[in-house]
């Protein structure tokens, strides 16, 4: 075994440029791995990840630390201590893991038999292991695909069931049943309980300004740069048929433009830029009086992508004045027919005036986001989305990008039986995609159709996912692929429509 020395010194100077870190003494306290299945630099960016590192350091009975897949920007080597007292994993009494991202399900099987710890959960009753726990948006949509490597799950969002799920957690620690200690906790999903097969009802949070949901954690080692992020509002009242957060946080709430304000304060002591973050910003009714707000106090301020139909020359104005260069809409489609049978309610003339006010503010830098493979969509769907692309060349002469993805089902939303294009097909639609538009000067990013086949897989999954992920051979995508197999996964049939009359592996969920 390598010495564990180079990732204690690098933990420690990781500390060392922090603002705002936690760091308790663990005496008397029940010790938590909050586990970000990725990079520092990705998980650093994660609101949701912060928030719950600071919602369960408030409880004086908890000592709760960070760790990460890697320390470094890129994925290296498994560097499992915690960054605030560098102890590795088995110290701890509970492994939660924080999974925004599907594909991230293959870095928490690597994490756990890293660590020296059993993955499956049946090899680990009565051996003394720590609780392996997780939630995020991609567990609370479907839990089963990790429910062999979990002990417990969280379904949905954790503010008001905080007290409940720690008092569990003490409860178990001292010798109860995890059906005794966690059965009864809103949102908690026991997969390996048989009280816990029921229906399970996601938690969520009613008065979003009881609760502090911005940076907890201040560092420059992020996605995002020294942006401190603050939640405006969570849910979205839109309802596009393929979007999971869409759906998933419903009802739309809004936080008051006094708790944004006060949310904001760290960051502007800090002179960091504010985030605004939001599944539709723009879609927010106090965003004009919080930016004038902001930028009144000479704030830098940044919001995530904006509805087309939302861009004015209040909302423009207001954004160059809190210094943005670059803005991001998402148009999905290239025609107004398939933006209606995906829920878009956009109009290709929105899109326009969005550009035509992007080049008279003179934002530098305008990004557009398309999906290949909706259902319905034919080649000349295609066409006209690369068409509208190049007729938004015509009224922004700045730097354009077109970032396209390949549609994929999500369990929980209206297009979760639908499927996916076969992976051949969408290469075929990107790459006319691409075509279109070559020697336009518009840059075109993609996305990789046999990672995003995987996502769908993972997605819609049921317990073989965990399975094959619990004895893969490495974790390539390859590799990955072929631990699917193994255990009978077809992945094409898996990612493909689903039958209207067939149970699905999330349906034990509630509303």
């Amino acid at each position: 075994m390598s010495s564990p020395w180079p990732v204690i010194e690098k933990a420690r100077r990781v500390l060392a440029g922090e603002q705002g870190p936690i760091v308790k003494d663990w005496g008397g306290r029940l010790p938590i791995a909050l586990v970000y299945p990725n990079t520092y630099h990705v998980g650093m960016s994660s609101l949701g990840y912060q928030t719950v590192y600071g919602l369960l350091n408030q409880r004086d009975e908890v000592v709760c630390e960070r760790v990460f897949l890697s320390l470094d920007r890129r994925l290296t080597e498994p560097e499992l201590l915690s960054v605030e007292s560098q102890r590795p994993l088995q110290d701890f009494g509970a492994i939660a893991f924080s999974v925004s991202y599907e594909l991230d399900y293959a870095n928490v099987a690597r994490i756990i038999r890293e660590a020296g710890i059993p993955p499956l959960a049946e090899e680990r009753r009565g051996g003394g292991w720590p609780l392996i726990l997780a939630g995020g948006a991609s567990v609370s949509a479907n839990p089963a695909p990790l429910a062999p490597l979990l002990d417990a799950a969280f379904v949905g969002e954790f503010e008001e069931s905080r007290d409940a799920f720690v008092d569990g957690l003490l409860s178990e620690a001292d010798g109860e049943s995890l059906s005794e200690s966690l059965g009864s906790v809103p949102g908690v999903y026991l997969p390996h309980d048989s009280l816990g097969a029921g229906s399970v009802r996601r938690a969520w949070t009613r008065d979003l300004d009881r609760w502090f949901t911005s940076t907890v954690v201040a560092t420059s080692q992020t996605e995002f740069g020294d942006m401190h992020l603050v939640e405006v509002a969570r849910g979205c009242g839109r309802g596009c048929r393929f979007c999971l957060a869409g759906h998933l946080y419903r009802p739309l709430r809004e936080r008051s433009v006094e708790a944004v304000m006060a949310q904001a304060s760290a960051g502007l002591e800090q002179g960091a830029t504010i985030g605004l973050v939001a599944p539709s910003v723009s879609d927010a009714t106090n965003l004009a009086v919080i930016l004038r707000r902001l930028v009144g106090l000479g704030a830098r301020v940044s919001v995530s992508s904006l509805r087309a139909d939302r861009v004015d020359d209040e909302l423009l104005e207001l954004l160059v004045a809190a210094g943005n260069e670059t803005i991001t809409i998402a148009p999905e489609a290239g025609c107004a027919r398939l933006r209606r049978v995906i829920g878009k309610d956009l109009e290709t003339e929105d899109v326009f005036r969005a550009a035509e006010a992007a080049e008279r503010y003179g934002i530098r830098e305008l990004k557009l986001y398309f999906m290949v493979g909706l259902p319905t969509e034919g080649e000349e769907d295609v066409r006209q989305a690369a068409d509208l692309v190049l007729q938004v060349q015509e009224r922004f002469s700045r730097q354009l990008v077109a970032n396209v993805s390949c549609f994929i089902p999500k369990a929980g939303t209206p297009f979760q039986r639908e499927g996916m294009a076969p992976v051949g097909e969408l290469q075929r639609r990107l790459k006319l995609f691409e075509n279109s538009l070559r020697g336009s000067g518009v840059t075109v990013r993609t996305e990789s159709p046999r990672w995003s086949r995987l996502q769908a897989v993972f997605s819609r999954g049921d317990e073989r996912v965990g399975r094959a992920l619990a004895v893969a051979e490495g974790w390539s995508r390859g590799q990955i692929e072929g631990a699917l197999t193994r255990v009978g996964i077809d992945l094409d049939l898996e990612a493909g429509s689903r039958d209207p009359a067939a149970t699905l592996p999330w349906e034990l969920m509630g509303s």
